[in-house]
Order: structure tokens, then C-alpha cells, then sequence
């Protein structure tokens, strides 16, 4: 197959010859893998001395302003119940003592509480 050109009929009395470049457009060419990046992967790229908490990758919700990674508190809850077979007592103590209280650094992760899942704002909202 090749392409001798693309007519470009956008007025109905003058038509247009465009050369196509055929390394540029190429139907037949398999597509390229596209790259998948993960949240450890951004935060990294923005901010190369990130902290991040091992094993909570699943957790991240973002980062802040100072580009600190931000984690789901009840994620990383679940994530330990689910991983390490904890009770949500020992999910919880274990959180509070060995992660959140840990301070590693300027970039220390911050772990939030999330109110959307936790109150109904629809409802409080239409008090408002």
C-alpha cells in the first residue's frame, strides 16, 4: 500500500495535494506500548526526595503542596487486615506506632482521614 497523497477537500472548488510522510502515518504499524506510570513513579519525578511507606503503594491519594505523598489512612487499615491477616485493633495500633508516628525526614508521608467516607455531606449539606 502506499500513499501518494491525501486530497484535503474542505473547500468543494479547490483541492489540495499533501505529500504524507509515511514513517509519520502508518495504519498497518503495530501500535507502540504505551508506558504506564504509578504514583510512586509522578511523585518521584516531581520530587526526587519523596518518602513513601513500604508496602502502601495502593494507598496513595496524592501528594500536597510540598509534594509530601499523601496516603488514605483506612487504605493502609485494609491493606494490613487483608496483607498481614491483622484485626482492625491491631491494623489500627500498628498504624499509630510503627507508621504514622514514625518521622523520616522533611518529606515525612502524611496519612489522612477521609470525611467523605465517613459522613453523609449530602445530607449535611442540604441542612446548609
Amino acid at each position: 500500500m502506499t500513499l501518494d497523497g491525501l486530497i484535503v477537500n474542505r473547500y468543494p472548488k479547490r483541492r489540495i495535494t499533501m505529500a504524507i510522510n509515511e514513517e509519520i502515518f502508518n495504519p498497518i504499524e503495530k501500535k507502540k506500548k504505551v508506558q504506564h506510570y504509578t504514583c510512586t513513579d509522578i511523585i518521584s519525578d516531581i520530587n526526587a526526595d519523596a518518602v513513601f511507606a513500604d508496602g502502601f503503594d495502593a494507598a496513595i491519594i496524592g501528594y500536597d503542596a510540598n509534594c509530601t505523598v499523601v496516603y488514605d489512612y483506612d487504605k493502609c487499615m485494609k491493606i494490613l487486615m487483608e496483607r498481614d491477616s491483622m484485626t482492625e485493633h491491631e491494623a489500627h495500633e500498628y498504624m499509630e506506632f510503627n507508621v504514622v508516628s514514625a518521622h523520616v525526614g522533611d518529606f515525612t508521608p502524611i496519612f489522612i482521614h477521609r470525611l467523605d467516607l465517613c459522613y453523609d455531606f449530602r445530607r449535611f449539606h442540604s441542612k446548609v
